[in-house]
């Protein structure tokens, strides 16, 4: 029996997001799920590959146990992980920059915490009514939420967009993926790791593992 670690089909669910998107008049109604799906893909396609090649290697057990890091952490470790230390990430390169964006973005807005928020003096007046059966009352003067309140995208499309995270994910995929773990010398988005370096960062991988 073989044990598998396989994620939802969400790369069909992103295209058809994408296509929605695309068409749309009003385009700050599907920012957040448009950006949420790209972060779960993200994290699908980090737990599958983690998983899958620390199963054959390590064993099950270990392979469970990275599948558990949080989401920055899968992101700059699967490189150095599937390379046995001979390639790290480049953070330098727009692709990473995104995803790390992408992962912000998502815990900002899947996390969100309450804050203060600035009330602005309006023109208009509230009307209320203070007892039953009695007329309502004016109240000049209402303060009204700032602009940000209105925010329907939650800040999700900065400082990317929806289309060039998804974008940064398909090329993650085609030029990581695709090659890894034998063809990756002329990918930009990986830089060789001088020797010895993987050591410090194993002991260290391995010691928030136990």
């Amino acid at each position: 029996m073989r044990v598998t670690f396989r994620s939802p089909p969400l790369a069909h669910i992103l295209e058809k997001l994408r296509g929605h998107y695309e068409a749309a008049q009003r385009k700050d109604w599907l920012v957040v799920p448009y950006v949420l799906t790209c972060a779960a893909y993200l994290e699908a396609k980090l737990n599958d590959t983690l998983f899958e090649f620390s199963l054959e290697k390590y064993g099950e057990e270990v392979a469970t146990i990275l599948v558990t890091l949080p989401l920055p952490r899968k992101l700059i470790t699967v490189v150095p992980v599937l390379t046995e230390g001979r390639y790290s990430i480049n953070k330098e390169h727009i692709v990473y920059q995104r995803l790390a964006s992408l992962i912000r973005v998502r815990n900002s807005v899947a996390h969100a915490k309450s804050e203060f928020e600035e009330l602005t003096h309006g023109d208009g007046d509230l009307v209320a009514v203070i007892r039953p059966g009695e007329p309502p009352v004016k109240i000049p003067g209402l303060f009204k939420p700032s602009e940000k309140s209105s925010d329907l995208t939650l800040g999700a499309s900065k400082p990317f967009t929806p289309l060039e995270y998804h974008g940064a994910l398909k090329t993650f995929e085609k030029a990581f993926f695709a090659r890894c773990p034998d063809r990756l010398k002329k990918v930009a988005m990986v830089v060789e790791r001088p020797k010895g370096q993987w050591t410090t960062e194993r002991t260290a991988l391995i010691k928030f593992l136990d």
